[in-house]
């Protein structure tokens, strides 16, 4: 997990939070009828996070939240499947 404290944690702006969504839409595609968090008896899907974040609000706050921590961790972890910028070296090639 992250080193921060969840109250030190950075958001992201609406405009990031708003761009990472389409990506989870667009590129990824992430079925929009998935569910993104549950609270009690509330659900949140991905085709509600655009225009809850646009709205802003708590629940703006809080989908920029997740989507922050969702960043550290991964920061933290390492992600998987990241392009690699430099070519492995090859053997006897200099």
């Amino acid at each position: 997990m992250s080193d921060l404290p969840e109250e030190d944690l950075p958001l992201v702006s609406v405009e990031e939070a708003v761009a990472e969504v389409r990506r989870w839409l667009e590129v990824e595609r992430v079925d929009p009828e998935q569910i993104f968090a549950m609270a009690d008896a509330r659900m949140i899907y991905y085709k509600d996070l655009i225009p809850l974040l646009e709205a802003g609000g708590e629940d703006s706050r809080l989908i920029r939240f997740a989507i922050s921590r969702g960043r550290a961790i991964r920061r933290a972890r390492g992600t998987p499947g990241l392009l690699r910028i430099t070519p492995p070296e090859t053997p006897g090639e200099n």
